[in-house]
């Protein structure tokens, strides 16, 4: 499971997304792009900090799927990179 969740976000007030291990095995690919691109991984087992590039970066490898856990995933980085907001995966 990775918990998506904005850095500047102190209350629990600002959106969040979670994602399960179904979804995070659709998303290893892209994962991997990005990392090979930017040096950023998003590890599922860790803790990763995803920057407003990196998330453009990102939706940009996903827009073609078609999953609707996916299609969650990129409307959370779009909005979540439209307003310069830096993200933090924490997986488990």
């Amino acid at each position: 499971m990775l918990d998506f969740s904005y850095l500047s976000d102190s209350d629990g007030s600002k959106p969040s997304l979670i994602l399960h291990d179904k979804t995070i095995r659709k998303l290893e690919n892209p994962f991997f792009s990005l990392k090979e691109k930017t040096g950023v991984y998003i590890d599922p087992y860790g803790k990763t900090r995803i920057y407003p590039d990196h998330q453009k970066i990102l939706i940009n490898y996903l827009v073609n799927i078609k999953d609707i856990d996916v299609i969650n995933f990129i409307n959370f980085l779009i909005k979540s990179s439209s307003e310069n907001e830096i993200i933090i995966a924490d997986g488990d």
